[in-house]
């Protein structure tokens, strides 16, 4: 008997205590137009019975595609990413965040890209898209470009900061076997320093147009529905740092990306100097227009006032002199 022919994609859906989320998110890839893949969900330290709830609510066909790997206790996203990875076999690779959503052709069009070039993966533009969670339902609010000037995906312009965040992202399994997984060690930022290695070695590509893929945010909520760029804000400065930091002890050593990442941090701290700058500037133009046009407002208002006295004042005077006349009759 011949072996199993693996799927194409290995969808990781990384998860805990979200069932809303996770249930809107198994709808999103089934909804995909592309249908070579399985889908792999990491219950990471969350309660088992809401995942399997969540999945009873599939239709039988879809329910047959996804496997479960729960964990006991939480071991991070890289761990949840990995774990996934690790239990399934796959051409592809992509991570499908619980809160996040795709275009329904975002795998036809990644995949049909990634079959017709050697570049290690490829990234597709992707927006924001605010929300809020209102009892049982999930509300957007708003949306906006993420980089939405960007035209390619470039080792120089991810050491400054990541322009890839993963639910954009699809690419080779290989990857793994040249570089390695996610580093577990990291509880935010993970996805940032792969993206780095990734880089260093190999082209990313970039499918531009309207947007594939959407990142989820929450900004005021808090505990299980927040999102980690919020409610982890610190740990992004701090394991930031500790990437820079690590591959600049390498470099010391033997040379590398270190010295690289440690300018381009410099480079963006300046960037962000600029900016602040700018908006000082844009504040005090703003507060100088106001007072300009409080000036032109009571120089007008004035004005006509004064105009109006004139005007008395000159009536006033025909009145005394037509009195003066009629006097001397």
């Amino acid at each position: 008997m011949s072996a199993p022919v693996p799927p194409s994609v290995a969808v990781i859906v990384r998860t805990k205590d979200r069932p809303k989320l996770l249930q809107r998110a198994l709808r999103d890839i089934f909804a995909q137009t592309y249908s070579d893949f399985r889908v792999v969900v990491v219950n990471d330290g969350g309660r088992p019975e809401e995942v399997r709830s969540v999945l009873d609510l599939l239709p039988e066909a879809s329910r047959a595609l996804v496997a479960v790997v729960d964990h006991e206790q939480s071991r991070g996203m890289e761990a949840a990413s990995n774990a996934g990875i690790r239990s399934c076999d796959s051409k592809y690779i992509a991570i499908h965040d619980d809160d996040d959503l795709w275009h329904p052709e975002f795998l036809q069009r990644t995949v049909h890209y990634l079959e017709n070039c050697s570049d290690a993966g490829v990234v597709v533009r992707t927006n924001i898209r605010y929300e809020e969670i209102v009892g049982d339902e999930i509300r957007e609010t708003g949306s906006e470009p993420f980089w939405g000037d960007i035209q390619q995906i470039s080792l120089g312009e991810m050491l400054q900061i990541n322009r890839a965040v993963p639910i954009s992202f699809l690419y080779r399994r290989s990857l793994h076997e040249e570089l390695g997984y996610y580093d577990e060690r990291m509880d935010v930022c993970g996805d940032w320093e792969f993206n780095i290695r990734v880089l260093s070695r190999q082209p990313i590509g970039f499918l531009d147009g309207e947007p594939l893929a959407f990142w989820s945010q929450r900004p005021a909520a808090s505990g299980a529905d927040a999102n980690s760029i919020f409610d982890k804000s610190e740990d992004h400065r701090r394991f930031d740092r500790r990437v820079r930091d690590e591959y600049l002890r390498q470099d010391l050593a033997k040379g590398g990306l270190g010295i690289l990442l440690e300018v381009s941090r410099l480079m963006e701290d300046q960037k962000e100097l600029l900016l602040e700058n700018q908006r000082r500037m844009d504040a005090m133009q703003a507060q100088l227009n106001d007072a300009i046009a409080r000036l032109e407002d009571t120089v007008t208002h004035r004005t006509s006032f004064s105009s109006i006295l004139r005007r008395g004042s000159a009536a006033a005077s025909a009145l005394r002199a037509a009195r003066r006349g009629k006097r001397r009759e």
